[in-house]
């Protein structure tokens, strides 16, 4: 007995780390994939790109002309060229802002790459889901037409009534409807699959839903605080704001320009280097107060989205806990109502009528669909919270 028990916890242990390795694939297909990573990357490299448009001074300018005398014919000759910029640590602090801005950007698109394959793995777990599903409702059929042979076997022996056989007749079609129901189910969420692997096609094999045991709340916290990238975003969007600051600061130094004019008449020849310096008044105030007020909203805004995901992840620890305890209860009472064989041998002997047959059965099928309805939603709490390994 003991090494029964022991190859079949092999077995299930074994099943496990093949469901988990396949949904991994699958995940690792789609993110290569995915039509909307691909979308969210692009995004993310323009805002990288369009943040270094400006790390230059603008183009240099050239002007001439062609003056002749209003009286006389007399006439003169002028060109010059002409550089502007901004004072030099401008640019120092727009290349700075920009290397920031690239790490916002690459933190962002993580924490939207993650919410992607989150809803992939939803995707695969009820695919897993709806397989085992129809697997269970096929048996459940298989069953009651073996059960309606066996009434019928009664009916003809003068043991039963029409009205019992017809009952019987209707539960099997009942069952029947089911198995379509749920066939067309696995057929929508795999085209909802095949859609996310960017229309590629890809296999998930049956397998069962992984139920890991839940690690310390403080470690999984603690864990979210260094891997979640919605954190670091966050993070990132402060240093954005306060560097953006800094940047507006030194936009109201003194804007510079350079150049070199030469003016010719008919009697003398004028040429020579020019240089021109902004008075910084009043032209950067209102962007100075903006910034100000950016970046005490953009704090403002990380510490209230911090608080907001760390609720979320004490109410999903907290919803995972509930629906472990309910499935454990559960699973106790399918064990001790799981009289399923002795339930056909008293239908055989006569000894329980057809309807209270079904009654039971049904019953036990309630039980059955609840486990598997709410493996399937601790998955996905246990999933939501590991999505920082995503």
């Amino acid at each position: 007995m003991k090494r029964i028990s022991s190859i079949l916890i092999i077995v299930a242990f074994a099943t496990t780390v093949l469901a988990q390795s396949g949904i991994n694939e699958a995940l690792v297909q789609i993110e290569e994939n995915s039509p909307r990573i691909t979308s969210i990357r692009a995004h993310f490299d323009y805002l990288k790109a369009d943040a270094r448009t400006e790390l230059t001074p603008p183009n240099p300018s050239i002007e001439g002309g062609r003056f002749p005398a209003v009286e006389g014919a007399g006439m003169k000759y002028a060109w010059g060229v002409n550089q502007s910029f901004e004072f030099p640590t401008v640019y120092a602090k727009r290349a700075k802002l920009a290397k920031i801005n690239d790490k916002f950007a690459d933190a962002s698109f993580s924490a939207a790459r993650q919410e992607v394959l989150l809803d992939a793995k939803y995707t695969l777990l009820e695919s897993i889901h709806t397989k085992r599903m129809l697997i269970e409702f096929r048996r459940r059929e298989a069953f009651a037409r073996n059960m309606l042979a066996i009434i019928q076997k009664k009916l003809d022996a003068g043991q039963t009534t029409i009205m019992d056989l017809n009952y019987a007749k209707l539960r099997v079609s009942e069952i029947t409807q089911s198995v379509k129901d749920i066939e067309a189910q696995v057929d929508i969420i795999a085209k909802r699959i095949f859609v996310m692997n960017g229309n590629l096609p890809i296999t998930i094999s049956d397998s069962i839903l992984i139920l890991s045991p839940l690690p310390p709340k403080d470690s999984l916290m603690a864990e979210y605080a260094i891997n979640d990238p919605r954190r670091t975003a966050l993070d990132y969007m402060v240093d954005v704001a306060q560097t953006n600051k800094q940047l507006v600061s030194h936009q109201g130094l003194p804007e510079l320009s350079i150049g070199y004019e030469s003016e010719k008449n008919d009697a003398e020849h004028f040429m020579g280097f020019r240089a021109g310096l902004s008075i910084p008044l009043w032209g950067n105030a209102g962007k100075s107060r903006a910034a100000k007020i950016k970046v005490n909203a953009t704090q403002t805004e990380q510490q209230s989205q911090i608080q907001l995901i760390q609720l979320e992840y004490d109410e999903l620890y907290l919803n995972a806990n509930s629906t472990k305890a309910r499935l454990d209860e559960l699973k106790q009472a399918h064990a001790d109502f799981n009289n399923l064989t002795l339930l056909r041998r008293a239908l055989e002997a006569g000894q329980v009528s057809i309807i209270n047959f079904f009654n039971e059965i049904t019953f036990l099928y309630d039980i059955t669909d609840r486990i598997m309805a709410l493996e399937l939603e601790y998955a996905k709490y246990y999933a939501e919270l590991h999505r920082f390994e995503l």
